[in-house]
């Protein structure tokens, strides 16, 4: 090793530790207290290590000092040099600047009939009770319909997974609402459907999307919801855009410098609404409000954050996504109740459909145990239950329910 090697490896290791150190001391208490809330002060009695070590790490990463300003030197770099993908492939764009999540194979390890085999017991399980299950199919971002990818970039393309499951869903007589073939129809667009940097889809897709889940509840289930079209009818709601305001979470991972910034759209009734809401959170605690659906279900104080990263628009709609909601209409008592096993692609759809309905129950998949999805079905009666998932989401976590060996019987 020459002498100028080793002054520079010096000078490094002591910048190194010193960034180490300013670290420590400006980002202790906050990392401390981010610990605290999730829960996972106690290692030695935990049986999840691999979680433990992921959230650790994330805690870590999101408290660098002066991580905002890395991450769009970063960005600004990668997008100087033409890079269609940051950090290893973690994010990939597309050739209209939409983020997607990059992805080298399927992700599911289950097979397409042993999800379509769960909803039919589910089904069966609440049917004496006069339950109707229906899969809402919701759309994961890449599609070669609506998306304009580059040669040779591993987009997360869950597609060809999703039509082995609908098949399976067709076997075995599931009543489902595929997304994607709708929109295909109406000849949307990734601008009508997608923010440039989340993968969820936007808020006046979500209200779409409302309108076309009642449509089917009608035609399917005789539901005989809205006669009169008032809760679909977008004259009758406030229509607020800001523009070029929001960074969804994959644009808060490469920076404003690599994917920009988002117009984020608030949709809320001008018709009276009255709720008592219970949001449960996953670190156990859990909030209660009362009132008309902008005290209760829709936050709209995201967009006076100064911090772009600190604006969490997605989160004004039922906090983003919770451990469970519990939503009581105060104007529909005695009608009809619902039940969303869902991700976070349901926040809007359900926030627009719950003054339709008594109650709306909403519990997160993805953490849900088998045993607490039994809980839940039996400590209400639901008329109907919605597997609201993204298609990326179709996998053994989503479906915490009618887990069980087929049969030879049920395969045939």
């Amino acid at each position: 090793m020459n002498w100028y090697q080793k002054v520079f490896a010096v000078i490094f290791l002591i910048l190194l530790i010193g960034f180490g150190g300013a670290n420590v001391f400006f980002k202790y208490q906050i990392i401390i207290d981010e610990i605290e809330s999730q829960e996972i002060t106690d290692l030695k009695n935990s049986q999840n290590y691999k979680t433990i070590t992921h959230t650790l790490d994330n805690i870590l990463a999101n408290n660098l000092l002066g991580k905002y300003g890395w991450n769009e030197l970063f960005g600004l770099v990668c997008r100087a040099i033409g890079k269609n993908e940051e950090n290893n492939f973690t994010y990939v764009r597309d050739k209209h600047d939409f983020l997607y999540a990059g992805n080298f194979w399927n992700t599911s390890q289950i097979e397409a009939s042993e999800l379509a085999l769960r909803v039919r017991r589910l089904m069966d399980q609440t049917k004496p009770e006069g339950t109707q299950v229906i899969v809402l199919m919701y759309p994961t971002k890449y599609n070669e319909a609506w998306s304009h990818g580059y040669y040779g970039i591993p987009y997360n393309d869950m597609n060809y997974f999703a039509d082995e499951v609908l098949i399976y869903f067709r076997r075995y007589n599931v009543n489902y609402i595929d997304f994607r073939e709708v929109f295909i129809n109406q000849g949307m667009t990734m601008d009508d459907i997608f923010y440039r940097t989340d993968h969820h889809w936007t808020i006046p897709t979500a209200f779409f999307a409302t309108g076309v889940i009642i449509d089917h509840l009608n035609k399917t289930c005789n539901a005989n919801l809205d006669p009169t079209g008032k809760y679909r009818d977008i004259n009758n709601y406030t229509t607020e855009t800001y523009e070029q305001i929001y960074m969804g979470s994959q644009g808060r991972e490469t920076g404003v410098s690599y994917a920009g910034l988002d117009d984020y759209t608030y949709i809320y009734p001008k018709f009276p609404t009255s709720f008592k809401y219970t949001a449960h959170f996953r670190n156990g605690k859990k909030e209660e409000s009362s009132g008309s659906i902008l005290d209760t279900l829709i936050s709209r104080k995201y967009p006076d954050y100064s911090n772009v990263y600190a604006r969490e628009l997605n989160n004004s709609y039922l906090h983003g996504v919770c451990l469970r909601d519990d939503i009581n209409n105060e104007l529909q008592q005695g009608g009809t109740n619902v039940l969303f096993i869902r991700d976070s692609y349901s926040s809007p759809v359900a926030t627009f459909m719950a003054p339709m309905f008594n109650r709306t129950d909403l519990v997160w998949a993805l953490y849900f145990t088998p045993k607490d999805i039994d809980k839940v079905l039996k400590s209400e009666h639901y008329d109907y239950i919605f597997v609201a998932l993204a298609i990326d989401n179709f996998t053994n976590e989503g479906f915490p329910f009618g887990i069980k060996k087929a049969t030879e019987e049920e395969q045939k």
